[in-house]
């Protein structure tokens, strides 16, 4: 009897090559994630401190001139947090979608591979059935010969 086959292998094989790259591409958004969310933290630190900064000058005495640029400079930075902020909720968009894919392809994986397994198993009675049917051809040749020699 030939070999197993599994007229699906290609296909099985292509999904799984899919999934993996549906794999490096959520790990690329996290890291992304990850990439924003210091930045943001960065961001904020920074501003703590140029608002620090700000504070103590002015307690002391600070130009009309200074005062607007820390003004600006901080309405700026504030800015560019919700600007991060913004990316990192449509990023968080991104990974849920890649999630849902990816739980697709893995169900798309399994139903190949309990269809390979259904036909593995077919096939695996198909061969013991075969080999029965030889064992019992060989048994009743043996005993004709035996016949004919007796």
């Amino acid at each position: 009897m030939r070999k197993f086959y599994f007229s699906l292998q290609k296909v099985l094989e292509i999904k799984e090559q899919i999934l993996k790259n549906l794999k490096s591409e959520l790990n690329n958004f996290n890291q992304q994630l990850k990439n924003i969310e210091y930045e943001i933290v960065s961001l904020l630190e920074k501003y703590d401190e140029t608002n620090k900064e700000f504070n103590e000058k002015s307690s002391v005495s600070i130009s009309v001139g200074e005062m607007s640029y820390y003004k600006m400079y901080m309405s700026s930075m504030l800015r560019y947090v919700e600007k991060k902020e913004d990316d990192k909720l449509q990023l968080n968009k991104k990974i849920e979608s890649k999630r849902r894919e990816i739980i697709n392809m893995n169900i798309e994986i399994s139903s190949l591979e309990k269809l390979r397994e259904k036909e593995l198993m077919k096939y695996n009675e198909a061969l013991m059935k075969s080999e029965e049917i030889f064992i019992d051809e060989f048994v009743a040749n043996s005993r004709m010969i035996k016949q004919y020699m007796f």
